[in-house]
């Protein structure tokens, strides 16, 4: 019975959106339209006949009536002009009225890509969400998907937004009442359009609740006055007029006027209704109430009982699962204190084994230390015989000279006071060479402030006879008085370390104009010191492996592989610096990175740096 009531209303609404459609047809169309001589501030404005509630025709008196009509009158006013309307028939015989010059403008249209290339729109007055509207039992359409078939007003933005989505139909129609009726008839699955002018249109209809709008908006518009593209003029004053009105108290009266809220559906013939209904229903249901009262009483209180029983059952039922509960937290308790037991013997051993490992590596890092020290001595000692080589030749050839003289009868005081300066000055050298070299083995108990350039120029003057036996050039560069404080003899050892490194390669691979390049500067708070040669540089695959202690490219024999990892412990855990290694375009060069002990304001003294008085 409800179900045939529904359909008859149906039925009777649709009937009534196709007299209401049909009665738009007699309009005149706007082909014909000749516009009225109008005055300078006269404007002409078109609009459709049948957009409610923003456009309609009074069907007694024939004029346009809605709520854009309402904002372009006072606007109009606000602007000092008059409004003349016309109608064109549809959306597209109104956008023809404005741009074949017939009227001004369309006081509300929605703005957008197509209408924007050719209109002149004004500032907004109002916006607008466009839906995919569907019927209220419709659960299959949440969105545009292939195979839809929407409905929409012919020439609208609905239209010109649809004409780019794929695999869809596209149905248009004259005005909304005709779309509403193909949509409740089921000749459509959806309707694109303004959702508040569809869903108004709806409830004055008396199908509000038979369609529904879904989803998130497919168009957020906005609805401004579209001009003759061009008038800015026109768009100037009216503009100014839209700023001082729209969200003003006036705009919001006439929105609530056009867009209040729909008749409520409980009205006084509905409410009248329901409570006769309610009231002979609850006469018709007093006469078995009592008995079906004390039959559902009686049905709860056996239920009581069967429940009451149950719980009793399953109460100790529970009772028990808890006693076995309580036994087994117990036994997992004893376990725990076990395993709490044995894991703190385990960390014990750990603790113990990890100590003597520590113990182990440190003293491995000491025997490396000291075996470099013994190797970088046998440099030193190789380096003290190319020293003394000449002044014992020089020592030889003067004594020898002392001979023949005497033999000769030509020695005289003044020639042997001058021989025997000669080579007192012979044996002072060499007396300065035994001294550096006890220098360099000389352990330091105590870290002390030292400038760079100093060490590393006694250790090249140290080591050049050497170097330059072997037709090796070394150039220093330095910026003056670079201080850090540190062991000034582990940097002349790290330096040691890195040069015979350097010279070993370079007579390896037989470096044509074999060159070692020192250099000494400040890099904000770093004393920086390069090492750098020109031999060729480090294969890729043995460049992160350089530092590792005996790790070696050299033939056996000829090197121990502890010389650079001991310039590594050197430069990084005793004075807390930093020595990396990369290849140049010629060679590799190796970086000492050390804290700058500045801004430098000292007073010289050797090696070591006091603060200037």
């Amino acid at each position: 019975m409800l179900a045939t009531t529904n359909r008859m209303k149906t039925r009777m609404t649709l009937i009534v959106l196709t007299v209401a459609a049909l009665s738009m047809a007699f309009a005149a169309r706007a082909e014909d339209f000749t516009p009225p001589p109008v005055a300078s501030d006269t404007i002409i404005a078109a609009i459709p006949p049948d957009f409610p509630p923003t456009y309609s025709q009074d069907r007694q008196t024939g004029k346009p009536v809605g709520f854009a009509v309402d904002v372009m009158n006072e606007i109009a006013r606000r602007a000092g002009l008059k409004v003349v309307y016309v109608f064109g028939q549809q959306w597209d015989e109104v956008e023809h009225l404005v741009l074949s010059g017939k009227a001004d403008l369309v006081p509300n249209l929605l703005v957008d890509d197509a209408r924007s290339k050719l209109f002149t729109f004004t500032e907004p007055v109002e916006s607008v969400p466009i839906h995919l509207t569907v019927r209220s039992h419709e659960s299959r359409f949440y969105g545009i998907i292939p195979g839809i078939k929407i409905g929409v007003i012919k020439e609208s933005v609905g239209e010109h937004y649809l004409k780019g989505v794929p695999a869809i139909t596209i149905n248009t129609y004259p005005n909304l009442h005709s779309l509403i009726f193909e949509l409740l008839s089921g000749q459509i699955d959806a309707a694109l359009t303004a959702t508040p002018n569809i869903m108004k249109l709806a409830n004055e209809a008396g199908v509000g609740d038979k369609i529904k709008a879904v989803g998130e908006p497919v168009i957020d518009g906005k609805r401004a006055m579209a001009l003759r593209k061009g008038n800015l003029v026109l768009a100037a004053r009216l503009n100014k007029a839209i700023e001082g009105f729209v969200g003003s108290p006036e705009y919001q009266a006439l929105y609530r006027k056009w867009w209040g809220t729909p008749e409520p559906y409980w009205n006084a013939r509905r409410v009248a209704g329901t409570i006769g209904a309610t009231l002979a229903l609850a006469i018709l249901s007093m006469g078995g109430w009592r008995y079906y009262s004390i039959k559902r009483l009686n049905a709860r209180l056996t239920e009581s009982m069967a429940k009451l029983e149950k719980a009793q059952k399953t109460l100790q039922e529970q009772a028990a699962l808890l006693e076995e509960e309580i036994a087994e937290r117990h036994l997992a308790e004893v376990n725990l204190a076990v395993k709490q037991q044995q894991l703190e013997e385990v960390n014990r051993s750990l603790e113990d084994h990890i100590a003597t490992t520590l113990k182990e590596l440190r003293e491995k890092d000491q025997m490396l230390i000291q075996q470099g020290r013994f190797a970088a001595m046998g440099e030193m000692i190789s380096n003290i015989s190319h020293q003394w080589r000449q002044p014992l030749n020089n020592v030889g050839l003067i004594i020898q000279n002392l001979q023949e003289m005497s033999e000769h009868g030509e020695l005289n005081p003044e020639i042997l006071n001058h021989e025997v300066k000669v080579a007192m000055d012979v044996i002072l050298f060499m007396s300065n060479t035994i001294d550096d070299f006890r220098f360099f083995f000389r352990p330091d108990k105590e870290k002390s402030e030292f400038i760079v350039n100093k060490v590393i120029e006694r250790t090249i003057k140290f080591m050049s006879p050497a170097l330059r036996n072997y037709g090796i050039t070394i150039a220093f560069d330095a910026e003056p008085n670079v201080c850090i404080v540190g062991y000034p003899n582990e940097y002349s050892q790290m330096l040691i370390n890195i040069i015979n490194n350097a010279k070993d390669v370079l007579l390896e691979r037989k470096t044509l104009k074999p060159r070692i390049t020192i250099r000494v500067f400040r890099d904000n708070a770093l004393a920086v010191a390069t090492i750098a040669d020109n031999a060729g540089g480090i294969a890729v695959d043995v460049l992160p492996k350089v530092f590792d202690p005996y790790f070696t490219t050299k033939e056996p024999g000829k090197g121990t592989g502890i010389g650079l990892y001991m310039s590594k412990v050197i430069a990084e855990k005793n004075m807390e610096g930093r020595l990396i290694a990369r290849n140049l375009a010629d060679g590799a060069e190796f970086r000492i990175e050390m804290p700058l002990r500045g801004p430098l304001q000292v007073a010289v003294h050797g090696d070591a740096v006091q603060p200037a008085s």
